[in-house]
Parts: C-alpha cells; sequence; structure tokens
C-alpha cells in the first residue's frame, strides 16, 4: 500500500478529451430526497456544495451562486456543471 501522496504523484496528468460527451446520455439523476420539491440529485448537489447558494425558480431552476469547481477553481453559475467519471 502507497501513502495518498506517493500513489497521486505516480499518476500520469494528461489534457482532457470530451470527444463523443454529451450529457443526455447521462439520463441517471433521480427526483432527489424531496420529490416534490422538483430538484433532481443533480440540482441538490448544486445547493449543498455552493459557497454562495444559487437562486432555486419554479421547477428548481437554479440560477447565480458560486460554488468551487473539483479543480478548485472558482464556478459561477450552475448550467453547466459537467458528470464526472
Amino acid at each position: 500500500m502507497l501513502p495518498i501522496g506517493v500513489a497521486v504523484s505516480a499518476l500520469t496528468r494528461a489534457t482532457g478529451d470530451r470527444t463523443g460527451y454529451q450529457r443526455s446520455s447521462f439520463r441517471h439523476w433521480n427526483t432527489g430526497a424531496n420529490p416534490s420539491d422538483g430538484c433532481n440529485t443533480r440540482a441538490e448537489v448544486l445547493i449543498a456544495e455552493a459557497v454562495q447558494a444559487p437562486e432555486v425558480g419554479p421547477g428548481c431552476t437554479l440560477t447565480g451562486g458560486l460554488r468551487w469547481s473539483y479543480s478548485s477553481l472558482p464556478c459561477a453559475g450552475s448550467s453547466t456543471v459537467p458528470q464526472l467519471t
């Protein structure tokens, strides 16, 4: 077993390739913790992880807000958060 720092430093870095990616291929979002509020799991995670909460509109439409991306860079808004694999 390797210490985490050694294991991470052994990983090869490469530029991401999104060729062929289509968000519509990921239809697995369920109705979330409260099915009656209109927020699916994706929206609930965006709200929960926000540094500044987005405004939640009708049908759980999210606008504004601020969150940290998985690359540690700030991201404003929440309409283009990709799925991570």
